[in-house]
């Protein structure tokens, strides 16, 4: 990131010039795109996905992993 920071402050300069963030491979990237003030950001369908995931609750999150992982089990079929 500290090499997009410095891409950032060079367009300073060049108003007409924007800085692309092209193919984020995390949400993270997302954020940290926007915090730092690229103008255009280029992502695919999984990572716009991702985004309804921002704010949402980590425990609500993990139990609701636990759950799919639970529920994904039982359909296996397989017993221990």
């Amino acid at each position: 990131m500290p090499m997009m920071a410095a891409a950032v402050e060079m367009l300073r300069c060049a108003p007409n010039a924007e800085l692309i963030w092209a193919s984020p491979r995390e949400l993270l990237n997302v954020i940290q795109a926007d915090t730092l003030g690229c103008h255009v950001l280029t992502a695919t369908k999984d990572i716009l996905i991702k985004l309804g995931l921002l704010g949402k609750s980590l425990s609500d999150y993990s139990l609701e992993t636990v759950r799919m992982f639970h529920s994904d089990a039982r359909a296996s079929g397989f017993r221990l």
